[in-house]
């Protein structure tokens, strides 16, 4: 574990990372529906998500997926999951593979939306950092602990139009997710879930 944020490199997700993912899941959410390594894979095959990798010390130590939802032009884009190996938390990486999506946003002026626990004090902190607000509660919204999320937006940037992409907040069915990278204290980076 020697990896500093110079040496992290960052790309695409590719298929031999899905079982890295669902053992990275199992760990960081245990308690919150983690991802399967088909479900993983599923999202890395598919057209319509960008899913990213961080790589240090010759394997994958963080993930993050971002689906584009609607037709282009008038696109939302929503933070699924992301995820940061607990011995590499607290040194940016997270931050990072969130703001390497927003970059895809941005580009097509298209609003972010996610979930996250409402206990999760560091996530919350690091996403309103970065332009989101609270819009909604889901109660009961990950399974099987039960826990609330709160539905969070990014508004638009990069030349897109405003639109209100609050959607509904009346609770569900603990699909689709936001974690990783606990690390407390005051650095910003946070846990999604």
């Amino acid at each position: 574990m020697t990896a500093t944020p110079a040496d992290v490199v960052y790309d695409a997700l590719v298929p031999d990372d899905a079982l890295r993912c669902a053992d990275l899941e199992r760990l960081l959410f245990r308690g919150d529906g983690p991802w399967s390594a088909a479900a993983f894979l599923s999202e890395i095959g598919s057209r319509h998500t960008t899913c990213l990798a961080a790589r240090g010390d010759g394997r994958l130590v963080g993930y993050a997926v971002l689906a584009g939802l609607g037709p282009e032009g008038d696109r939302e884009f929503e933070v699924h999951t992301i995820g940061v190996d607990p011995e590499y938390q607290g040194r940016g990486i997270g931050r990072a593979l969130l703001r390497r999506m927003l970059e895809v946003a941005d580009a097509e002026g298209a609003p972010v939306v996610l979930d996250v626990r409402t206990d999760n004090v560091p996530a919350l902190t690091l996403y309103e950092a970065h332009g989101f607000e609270v819009v909604g509660l889901r109660p009961r919204y990950y399974r099987p602990s039960m826990a609330d999320a709160h539905l969070m937006v990014r508004p638009a940037r990069g030349g897109g139009a405003d639109r209100d992409v609050t959607g509904s907040a009346d609770g569900g069915g603990g699909g689709d997710t936001v974690g990783g990278d606990t690390v407390g204290g005051d650095t910003g980076e946070g846990s999604g879930r």
